[in-house]
């Protein structure tokens, strides 16, 4: 191939040189037949023809060459292609890393809940503090009832009922009192008469020396003067609750009743202070805001909540109040609600039984009401205190004890204004669960009472009647249906409400306990039994 190429290359050089040796002969003869310019013009012409043969020649050679080039490396020359995509080992990978995003984020999320309230106490410095058990204190029907009906007998000496004077008397004393100038006449008669012979004794018996005394408008007045410094005593155990949602609305809202309700201090736990509150106008909102008695305020949080009354629990942190509003504030006394002198009894509705910061006075009307609902049932006291279909508040008696909460959710109609209260022992344990953050147990049914009369006369098994059950419970899951009679529960016979309340108080969610009942076939009744796993109550 070299060889070629030089033989080649050589006979266009000597091409070039014979086309030279023409062009020179050729010039010559123009320069001797014609004058000077033709002669410039003739050389010039040949030169450029020279030229253009001279570059198409040059023009083969390159060509030439650059083809011999391309021929010689055509051994090498590769065409790259795109890799096809496999579209089962792509969507493997994309299932393996959402998988793995998955697990990475359920336990970040186990992790942060776990740790979460360590590290809340180990910041605030409160890491080593033990939260102490909430207790509201039981209180029987005689702890509640007059002084004067519990005076202590003396068998050695005479006894003088001697009542309070009018300007120191409680609020719930007998209308009658007795003479103080009698009184100290008597006593002093007694003081001067000679010893009574040990064989008299037995024969004396006490004297009570009553004075009628007439009420004029100033008596009153004080009357209501003192329960109004009552209703402020009491009123350092009350809070105002606003929400704050998440729009900001309300801001230009002169009207912030609808994110205010009315709260109650029930006690605290050693990190916190607990306030029990209706959660109606709480839900959804962004804060919550707490102001006190006193005026100071701060922030609450949701401790525990009870679907069935709307009652929840909120939180302070005893850290954050100001030490002067925790010797201000006051956690409630609690009354009875049961106690049979309940009814009839002056009461007062203190917080915003109108809708406002208000008071208002008058009496229980009924105390026997009860409201059925899952797997409990509530005492229901009704007063005629007229108030506002939005109050809140509480009820409290006259020696300042709190025997009920104000509910309107339960009114009957044509009485929406009428005060209406769970009354305060029925709820009491219901508190205690929820400030102590304790789960309680339920099968998920709306029972009802069989009075005594009622199984008598319908020769039908005593304990109470299933209204209704709830969906996707375990007494659903378990069989029990609409009219079954629930008679016993575990180790405990269910009479009533109160006693299948108290079944399931006394058992932990998850437990199985046995179910006993009665249901009907026919004209008879036939005894059953069944294993259950408790739900919780939400």
């Amino acid at each position: 191939m070299k060889e070629k190429d030089k033989e080649k290359k050589e006979n266009t050089d000597k091409e070039k040189e014979a086309s030279k040796d023409t062009l020179k002969e050729t010039a010559k003869e123009a320069s001797k037949d014609n004058s000077k310019d033709v002669g410039k013009e003739a050389s010039i012409d040949a030169a450029k023809e020279l030229s253009k043969d001279a570059g198409k020649t040059g023009e083969k050679d390159k060509a030439g060459d650059t083809q011999k080039e391309a021929s010689d490396y055509d051994f090498i020359r590769e065409q790259i292609r795109e890799r096809p995509v496999n579209r089962k080992k792509l969507l493997r990978r994309v299932i393996l890393t959402a998988g793995m995003a998955l697990v990475f984020g359920l336990v970040a999320c186990l992790t942060f809940l776990f740790l979460e309230p360590k590290l809340s106490k180990w910041l605030s410095g409160d890491e080593e503090m033990e939260l102490k058990v909430v207790e509201l204190p039981e209180q029987t029907e005689e702890e509640v009832l007059y002084n004067e009906q519990v005076l202590p007998e003396d068998e050695d000496s005479e006894q003088l009922v001697i009542e309070t004077p009018i300007n120191e008397m409680s609020l719930n004393d007998e209308d009658v009192v007795v003479s103080s100038n009698q009184a100290e006449e008597s006593a002093s008669q007694n003081e001067a008469a000679e010893p009574t012979p040990e064989s008299q004794k037995e024969e004396i018996k006490p004297q009570v020396v009553y004075e009628q005394v007439s009420l004029e408008l100033e008596d009153y007045r004080q009357l209501y003067r003192k329960m109004y410094a009552l209703s402020k005593e009491v009123s350092k155990s009350l809070v105002t609750v606003t929400a704050v949602p998440e729009t900001t609305e309300w801001i230009n809202s002169s009207d912030t009743s609808d994110y205010q309700t009315v709260g109650l201090i029930v006690g605290e736990n050693g990190y916190e202070m607990l306030i029990l509150a209706d959660t109606e106008k709480l839900e959804g909102a962004e804060d919550i805001n707490v102001r006190f008695a006193d005026g100071s305020r701060g922030k609450l949080s949701e401790k525990a909540v009870d679907s069935n009354t709307g009652l929840g629990i909120y939180g302070i942190r005893l850290a954050e109040m100001d030490p002067s509003t925790r010797e201000n504030v006051t956690a409630a006394i609690l009354g009875s609600s049961y106690a049979s002198s309940i009814l009839g009894n002056a009461v007062m509705a203190v917080g915003n039984p109108l809708g406002v910061s208000s008071i208002c006075y008058g009496a229980v009307t009924s105390a026997s009401r009860l409201v059925t609902m899952c797997d409990a049932s509530y005492q229901l006291l009704t007063t005629d205190i007229y108030g506002s279909e939005d109050a809140s508040g509480v009820i409290v008696n006259i020696r300042g004890q709190v025997t009920g909460i104000i509910c309107q959710k339960h009114n009957d109609p044509g009485m929406e204004n009428m005060i209406y209260a769970y009354g305060i022992s029925s709820i009491r344990k219901l508190i205690e669960d929820l400030s102590n953050g304790k789960d309680r147990a339920g099968l998920g049914l709306h029972v009802g009472d069989i009075s005594a009369e009622i199984a008598e006369d319908l020769n039908i098994p005593q304990g109470v009647y299933i209204e209704q059950v709830e969906m996707d419970s375990p007494a659903l899951s378990a069989g029990l249906a609409k009219g079954d009679i629930i008679t016993k529960i575990g180790e405990v016979f269910v009479n009533n409400v109160n006693d299948y309340m108290n079944a399931l108080q006394i058992v932990e969610p998850g437990t199985d306990v046995k179910v006993f009942y009665s249901r009907p076939t026919g004209e008879e009744y036939k005894n059953m039994d069944i294993d259950i796993t408790l739900g919780r109550q939400e």
